[in-house]
């Protein structure tokens, strides 16, 4: 596993991004509607914001690789799945709860987040 970048729910997206601008982060990428990707102007990612009720009930916390989603959810099936892997703006995207309970958000970027680079990936995507 390898940590993408911190996912944390907002109610105001809009008015956050300004707020982690003041901090030096920009938005990188808007996703969808509801999310935004931010980091430094020529950097990865560090911060998605997302107004989403479901996330806001999980908490803030961080988003990991772990290659192929759909192998992973398959050969570990035995894991509290919360949500099991499906398409978001992102790419592939599951979450599980591990043994305290806390969230655990898994991501297999899309090819068209430019900003997820491959560098940024744990498994080199196939050519």
């Amino acid at each position: 596993m390898k940590l993408l970048f911190e996912l944390r729910p907002v109610e105001h997206l809009e008015a956050s991004v300004e707020y982690y601008r003041t901090l030096g982060l920009e938005p990188l990428s808007w996703p969808s509607d509801d999310s935004a990707l931010l980091g430094p102007a020529a950097g990865e990612p560090l911060i998605a914001l997302v107004r989403d009720p479901a996330e806001a009930a999980l908490g803030s916390g961080g988003v990991y690789d772990v290659g192929d989603l759909d192998r992973f959810y398959a050969d570990h099936a035995d894991l509290d799945w919360l949500l099991t892997p499906d398409d978001s703006p992102l790419g592939r995207y599951a979450v599980f709860a591990d043994r305290t309970g806390t969230a655990i958000r898994l991501l297999d970027p899309a090819a068209d987040q430019p900003r997820i680079t491959q560098a940024h990936r744990l498994i080199p995507a196939a050519a």
